[in-house]
């Protein structure tokens, strides 16, 4: 029998006890009353006897009978109130085909009876509505994740080949983390008659913004003749602050986001020992082969930004290389992600204590910075996109 049965049965066991209840005061009341009525005919001792029989038994029955009544009355539907609460804890929350019609009677237990029928009802109505909701959300996500997942191939697509990069440099290393999948840092290579431009590049957003942002200036600088600008990174920044300020004011000037992008862009000349470097708040890290490191800022304005002005002209820096020298450009993700126990940025100065370390090899250095970043990140939760380029002349 179900539970809702056997709960429905209550309410005839609660009629049952009732029943119980005039019983009981018919035997305890009634009865002696009757003696006593048809007591003209016996004796006074006879009378005394039977009352006295009579309040013997009643005192016998009493404690026997009081539980009996306690339990049909009280204790069984309870307990049928709770095995109805532990059927919803269970997950049951529609034991019955339909909602129990209002108590006409006034009595409470099954009023709490028909609210707890009620709840139920209610519960497991929003609870159907809530998996439809999830199952469309769920879809929703399959869909927005695809799209990710395809717009990640897309923004690849537009970066240069990582073989080509290292095909130029005797060892490097290239750490690209997007945090979303897709995101706002991406790197730029181009050869020219006397050597080649490489650009670590961090554009606005995060996301699918930011890699919009990365295919904008993918695409502008790829229509840049860059043999114009032969040893000079400086004058594809100045230009670049043009072309992005153009491509993002549409018909209205004013109206313009302030988007853009922060820049490590360097030209290295095919000796091997020349090097310019130019930077949109953002820097170089030389490390000379006896151990020293160098640091080359860049100029504190951005490339596109509204506080840029657009006649703002980059500054080149002209570096001497050796062979052995090692060169760092990195975007902010990895220096400014919040870790450890005292939940502070990672810092320039772990980035440098690791590659102060004389590696065998370009890539052995990248498994320990990374292995550093993740161990310091710990639980949590990634900031930024993380790009870390370096090479060995």
């Amino acid at each position: 029998m179900s539970f809702a049965k056997r709960v429905l049965d209550g309410v005839g066991w609660f009629n049952v006890g009732l029943k119980m209840n005039f019983f009981l005061a018919l035997f305890l009341v009634a009865a002696p009353l009757t003696i006593l009525i048809s007591g003209e005919t016996l004796t006074r001792t006879e009378l005394l006897d039977k009352l006295g029989l009579w309040a013997i038994l009643g005192l016998i029955s009493l404690l026997p009978l009081s539980k009996l009544v306690t339990y049909l009355v009280v204790l069984f539907p309870i307990k049928q109130l709770n095995g109805l609460c532990l059927d919803i804890q269970n997950g049951n929350l529609n034991p019955f085909n339909e909602v129990p019609p209002e108590p006409a009677s006034q009595d409470e237990l099954q009023k709490l009876r028909h609210n707890m029928f009620w709840m139920g009802h209610v519960i497991s109505s929003r609870q159907k509505e809530l998996k439809t909701t999830m199952s469309m959300l769920e879809d929703a996500q399959k869909q927005i994740q695809g799209s990710i997942d395809y717009a990640e191939v897309i923004q690849k697509a537009f970066l240069p080949e990582k073989n080509e990069v290292a095909s130029v440099f005797k060892d490097s290393f290239l750490l690209w983390k997007q945090r979303d999948g897709v995101g706002g840092d991406s790197y730029w290579f181009k050869k020219t008659e006397n050597g080649f431009f490489l650009a670590i590049i961090d554009c606005t957003g995060h996301g699918v913004p930011g890699a919009f942002m990365t295919l904008i200036v993918q695409s502008l600088l790829d229509r840049l003749d860059s043999s114009k600008f032969e040893r000079d990174p400086a004058g594809i920044l100045t230009e670049m602050n043009k072309q992005i300020k153009l491509a993002l004011a549409g018909n209205d000037a004013e109206a313009s986001p302030d988007d853009g992008m922060d820049c490590s862009f360097v030209y290295v000349a095919n000796s091997g020992k020349e090097m310019v470097f130019s930077g949109a708040r953002n820097y170089l890290i030389l490390c000379k082969k006896d151990g020293t490191l160098v640091e080359y800022k860049g100029d504190k304005k951005g490339v596109g930004m509204n506080k840029t002005p657009e006649d703002f002209a980059f500054t080149n820096q002209p570096i001497s290389l050796e062979k052995g020298d090692r060169f760092y450009m990195l975007t902010d993700g990895l220096i400014d992600q919040v870790g450890g126990d005292r939940r502070l940025p990672f810092g320039r100065k772990r980035f440098k204590a690791v590659i102060e370390k004389q590696h065998e090899s370009m890539e052995a250095q990248q498994d320990e910075l990374f292995s550093d970043f993740i161990h310091y990140q710990g639980h949590e939760k990634r900031r930024d996109d993380v790009l870390v380029f370096g090479a060995e002349m």
